[in-house]
């Protein structure tokens, strides 16, 4: 591989080991306190695991998108990857009607880092979208 697909491989790699870590203390908080996990758990494990696959598969093609689609999920408050889901909350508003948004800081970060490891594809991906033949 080159340079550039070794570092993001790696850099990949490195994420799953911390949000492996971050599912860990999840289940360490939950053996050892009264804390359920709810269906965004539950979720947040099941995108780990099909995460932890394809790097295992060697298919950084698509653990781009995974991990993409994975933490923007959890940045919207769909997927859940720490026991106390910490959200910082706005409202939109729409008219008259209030619309409440949440983000986790958890994925915001992470989306951030996985951003960073993923540079050059991104940058392919929109100078593709934007390009003109």
């Amino acid at each position: 591989m080159p340079r550039t697909q070794l570092k993001e491989f790696y850099g990949y790699g490195l994420i799953l080991i911390v949000l492996i870590a971050a599912q860990l203390y999840l289940v360490y908080t939950t053996l050892t306190t009264s804390f359920f996990p709810d269906w965004r758990h539950y979720l947040g494990f099941a995108a780990t695991l099909l995460a932890g696959g394809l790097w295992a598969l060697k298919k950084p093609q698509y653990l781009f998108y995974a991990l993409g689609l994975t933490f923007v999920l959890g940045y919207e408050n769909l997927i859940g990857f720490t026991p106390a889901l910490s959200l910082i909350e706005t409202r939109y508003y729409l008219s008259n009607t209030a619309l409440p948004v949440s983000y986790q800081e958890f994925s915001m970060y992470m989306l951030v880092f996985w951003a960073y490891v993923a540079h050059d594809r991104l940058r392919q991906l929109v100078v593709g979208l934007l390009k003109r033949d």
